[in-house]
């Protein structure tokens, strides 16, 4: 019984690190789109990314190997990390890099929090009122720094962005894991309404 709980806390802490790995993701914007002495695109790298990702699982399942990290479900199924390789090669290939920034460092801080918050509350102002805020501050401050909208357009997106973002990881679809949703959902709402703002 103690090593189970061990075991299911090691995986909860694997997972909470990857999640925050992905904050890191936008330094692929600072690689320059032409590598030198290679001579590819850039977005060579993003394909070959997801592509390792997705080799990886396709072996994982057909060996029946369980990673540390999974949650019991994915043993048969597609696992979330695969999820979060497609959710950020769509971001970093196809949102500005203002918006792909903020959803994804959104993601990678607010996904896991929330996690943690309805692991030990049950209000749901906690629940999902501190992931709300957390998520419309970070959008603030990077959507801010990018310069591209007034300061109500940054305040508009923000808030917008991240009621989406955590209704996103709320929500349980089954077939799409929120590791994807949280970062195309609230990236498409933000470019929509960047439009007309």
């Amino acid at each position: 019984m103690m090593s189970e709980k061990i075991a299911m806390e090691k995986n909860v802490i694997v997972r909470r690190c990857v999640h925050l790995l992905v904050a890191l993701s936008p330094v692929y914007f600072l690689i320059p789109e032409e590598l030198p002495v290679i001579e590819v695109r850039r977005w060579v790298l993003l394909i070959l990314f997801f592509s390792s990702i997705t080799l990886l699982e396709i072996v994982r399942l057909r060996c029946g190997v369980s990673l540390l990290g999974l949650r019991p479900h994915e043993s048969n199924s597609i696992a979330s990390f695969v999820w979060a390789a497609a959710g950020i090669t769509v971001a970093l290939w196809l949102f500005p890099t203002w918006i792909a920034t903020a959803v994804l460092v959104g993601m990678a801080i607010v996904d896991p929090m929330a996690g943690e918050l309805r692991s030990t509350h049950s209000s749901l102002l906690v629940t999902a009122g501190g992931p709300v805020v957390v998520y419309s501050a970070i959008c603030m401050i990077i959507l801010w720094a990018s310069g591209e909208l007034s300061f109500i357009g940054v305040v508009v997106l923000s808030v917008f962005g991240a009621v989406v973002a955590v209704a996103a990881e709320a929500v349980d679809i089954g077939f799409i894991d929120d590791d994807f949703l949280m970062i195309v959902v609230p990236g498409i709402t933000l470019i929509g309404l960047s439009l007309v703002l």
